[in-house]
């Protein structure tokens, strides 16, 4: 077996510095091209990279905006719509008939000029929620539902407004609803049934004034007006010329403690002028004149 010395293990001395000018040079070209790399910052490739990305996107994107400036775009969503819409009439899909249900006071020329459509025209062409705003813009109309019902039929649901009172306004009257709103001035002579209310601010509380009268209906019969006093409270006036005065809170039960005293004594019968229920639990009675004249004579001696 040969030995290997000391001597035999070491390497030439020439091929020892070639190998150390070969890693001083690959050292050397290495940091060159990296600060070339570095001379350019970061931020501008990245930028460039995403410019060269962006830039037939911009491209196309402008060209859009254009065919957008000059209507091309509408022009030719038009045509494609018209010919569409002949296609579904050709197929049968045009109006024949308008159905509509709930109206018992709304005037059916109204109703017609707000759905604004005919037979004949094309069923898809036509609108339901823009007939159904038109249709809540009429003074009788709370709420309205219209449909498309193919292939031929147009369907329209209202809910009327339902009469609440007669409102007396600058010597005027008008008939309003739950709401308020005002539904008519003509032809009120069919409405004479309901109550006729008196003040600026009373369609905005008749409702309550309404519901508590309800609870006491032998009351409620004989009440043909009320008036708003100061906007705080109401006068009611009896249909035998007596007025009650009505507190400002707790209606309901001054109506109920005068509905018992008119059962059991008969007060709103009596030669009298006012009922005055605005303290609690307590009736003030006030006399007619005569009435009182009466009490004051003393009576003659048979």
């Amino acid at each position: 077996m040969s030995r290997l010395n000391k001597q035999t293990l070491c390497a030439p001395r020439d091929l020892r510095a070639r190998t150390v000018e070969r890693a001083r040079d690959a050292t050397q070209k290495a940091t060159e091209k990296a600060n070339r790399r570095r001379s350019t910052p970061r931020w501008m490739e990245k930028a460039l990279r995403v410019g060269l990305i962006a830039l037939p996107v911009i491209a196309v994107g402008g060209a859009g905006t254009w065919a957008y400036q000059t209507g091309w775009f509408g022009t030719l969503a038009d045509r494609a719509t018209a010919a569409l819409i002949d296609l579904t009439v050709d197929a049968g899909l045009e109006v024949q008939e308008v159905l509509v249900e709930g109206r018992n006071e709304t005037d059916r020329d109204a109703v017609m000029a707000a759905i604004q459509v005919k037979r004949g025209d094309p069923i898809m062409k036509f609108d339901p929620e823009i007939a159904r705003a038109d249709l809540e813009r009429l003074r009788w109309v709370a709420n309205a539902t219209v449909e498309r019902r193919l292939p031929d039929t147009v369907f329209v649901r209202l809910d009327e407004r339902r009469p609440m009172a007669l409102w007396q306004r600058d010597g005027k009257l008008a008939l309003i609803d739950r709401d308020g709103e005002v539904l008519t001035e003509r032809e009120l002579g069919r409405y004479n049934n309901l109550l006729q209310i008196i003040g600026a601010d009373a369609p905005k509380h008749a409702q309550e004034l309404l519901g508590q009268l309800g609870t006491v209906p032998a009351l409620y019969k004989r009440v043909t007006s009320a008036s708003r006093i100061g906007g705080r409270r109401w006068d009611l006036h009896l249909s035998n010329g007596v007025t009650v005065r009505l507190p400002e809170s707790d209606i309901g039960g001054a109506l109920q403690h005068l509905a018992e005293q008119e059962a059991r004594q008969s007060v709103l019968d009596r030669d009298i002028v006012a009922v005055d229920l605005r303290l609690p639990d307590r009736l003030v009675i006030q006399t007619s004149t005569a009435a009182a004249q009466r009490r004051r004579v003393p009576e003659e001696k048979i």
